[in-house]
C-alpha cells in the first residue's frame, strides 16, 4: 500500500472533519509525487540529468532553460535562469521538455 493510499484510508476513518480534510490534502500531495516518480521521472532521466534534493524537489538541467527545480507535491516549477515560477508544473514539463527533447 502506498503512502497516499494509507493517508486516504486514515482520512476516511477520521471522525474530526478538520483532521480528515488535512489528511486528504496530504494524500493528494503524496499521490502527485508518486505519479511523477512512477510515470514521468524515468522519461526525464532518459534525456536530462535529474537529481533529487533534500526538500523533495527535483533538479533538472537542460541547455535551453538552464537549471529547473520541480516540486511535484505542489506541482510548481522554478526556472532559475529567469527566476520565474510556473504552475501547473507537470504540464510545462510535458510541453517544453518531454515533447521537444531539447537538451
Amino acid at each position: 500500500m502506498t503512502k497516499s493510499e494509507e493517508l486516504t484510508l486514515a482520512s476516511q476513518q477520521e471522525d474530526n472533519d478538520i483532521k480528515s480534510f488535512a489528511l486528504a490534502c496530504k494524500a493528494l500531495r503524496e499521490s502527485r509525487s508518486e505519479k511523477f516518480i512512477e510515470d514521468y521521472l524515468p522519461l526525464l532521466n532518459k534525456t536530462y540529468p535529474v537529481e533529487l534534493r533534500t526538500n523533495g524537489s527535483y533538479t533538472i538541467t537542460s541547455q535551453k532553460y538552464g537549471i529547473i527545480d520541480y516540486f511535484p507535491k505542489v506541482n510548481k516549477i522554478l526556472i532559475r535562469k529567469t527566476n520565474t515560477w510556473v504552475k501547473p508544473g507537470l504540464k510545462w514539463l510535458l510541453s517544453n521538455l518531454l515533447t521537444t527533447n531539447n537538451s
